[in-house]
């Protein structure tokens, strides 16, 4: 039984972990609307920059995954502190960059270190906290993932445009500054309050595999996938929104500012619908959206380019009902086993960033135009969640 957790003591540590799951996150989407500039800057294509999404989200997913499985095992503050250093030491070789190789290996290095925060976070947490605190806890940090990279490209807007591309970086180095003291202030306090490592996590992770591996990779799968639709249109959104139509950094920042928050209303809808079984909600979801995508695809086809409008509608659309079936797809997994939660949310990570980095990846392989491989990259990735729903059981 946990002794009695102060208001601060939650709070503290909850920032915390907060600011170190989303390190990964703000360091991909602050720095989208400098894509051309980056490429620019490094002599380089801009197909190159795009793939860099693909290229961290890959390392920070095999981070999630690894340090899901390790963290049971280990001290769970001192991996967290690695990590972060880990993290550190990617963003200053991207800060220092001034060749496309040097910013791709930073960036990888970059998710190696940024995937433990997030893994390990969860673990701590749930060793930390009583079920209410746990539910608060984790509510706040899925709020911080679905509006930090709506704000993210924003701020990079505002630092990039009056201190130069090469002070976004910087910025990202200084939250990791503050992340790191920020751990060394809980540091007492986690001490105070984390049990002792299960003696037979191994064992129960084992037996989990074994009874519902099936379960577990289909929902996993399906949600990657899902998922992969978000980083679709922040890789090509650059391409596809701002320099087609025009438009100004700021207002690309602006339009994908409404993109998340039509997914954070999505996920206020998805509480209001506590009634609905959540297999339900998630199956429903993947469904309503790869009508949309369908028509989206048959639009822009029929019509040669779709305009600015009809790419905004989709998309918001679509991340609303993104944002109902995400939060499913995590209460589907965590539900999977108590024991093994450490490892489910590994795994959940590892599924949901496998899926972006593939939507961010093959929409830059088409030779065809931004908005005709947004729309096909798209209605592929939705109608392979729908078909892989068919073999989720309750």
């Amino acid at each position: 039984m946990k002794l009695p957790m102060s208001r601060h003591a939650f709070y503290s540590m909850t920032g915390t972990f907060t600011i170190l799951s989303i390190l990964g996150q703000v360091s991909t989407s602050i720095y989208s609307p400098f894509f051309y500039d980056l490429a620019i800057m490094y002599s380089s294509h801009v197909g190159v920059i795009e793939k860099s999404v693909a290229t961290f989200l890959i390392a920070f997913s095999i981070s999630q995954l690894l340090s899901g499985f390790i963290c049971d095992y280990v001290n769970k503050q001192s991996f967290l502190l690695y990590g972060l250093l880990v993290f550190m030491a990617g963003t200053a070789m991207v800060t220092l960059a001034d060749k496309e190789s040097t910013f791709l290996i930073g960036r990888i290095i970059q998710g190696l270190g940024g995937g433990v925060g997030v893994s390990v976070s969860r673990g701590l947490s749930r060793q930390l906290f009583n079920e209410k605190q746990l539910n608060i806890s984790l509510s706040i940090t899925n709020i911080a993932f679905a509006i930090a990279p709506a704000i993210a490209p924003l701020v990079g807007t505002l630092i990039g445009e009056y201190f130069g591309v090469s002070a976004i970086f910087y910025f990202i180095l200084m939250m990791g500054l503050i992340a790191l003291l920020l751990l060394f202030s809980v540091g007492s306090t986690i001490n105070q309050y984390t049990s002792p490592n299960s003696a037979n996590v191994l064992s129960d992770t084992l037996a989990l595999i074994k009874n519902s591996i099936v379960n577990i990779v289909s929902v996993g799968i399906a949600s990657g996938l899902l998922y992969g639709i978000v980083f679709c249109f922040i890789t090509i959104a650059p391409s596809m929104v701002m320099q087609q139509f025009g438009l100004s950094k700021t207002m690309f920042s602006i339009y994908s500012l409404f993109a998340t928050l039509c997914f954070v209303v999505g996920s206020l809808t998805n509480i209001r619908l506590a009634a609905i079984a959540t297999i339900k909600k998630f199956k429903l979801s993947s469904i309503f959206i790869l009508g949309l995508s369908l028509l989206f695809c048959l639009v822009t086809i029929g019509t040669g380019d779709a305009e600015l409008i009809a790419i905004l509608i989709y998309c918001y659309i679509a991340f609303f009902f993104i944002g109902i079936a995400m939060p499913c797809s995590v209460t589907m997994m965590l539900g999977f086993s108590k024991t093994s939660a450490g490892f489910l949310a590994a795994l959940t990570g590892f599924f949901h960033l496998t899926g972006a980095a593939a939507g961010a990846y093959f929409v830059t392989l088409s030779t065809a135009g931004p908005t005709l491989s947004f729309s096909v990259t798209t209605m592929a990735l939705s109608m392979g969640s729908v078909v892989i729903c068919v073999f989720i059981r309750k």
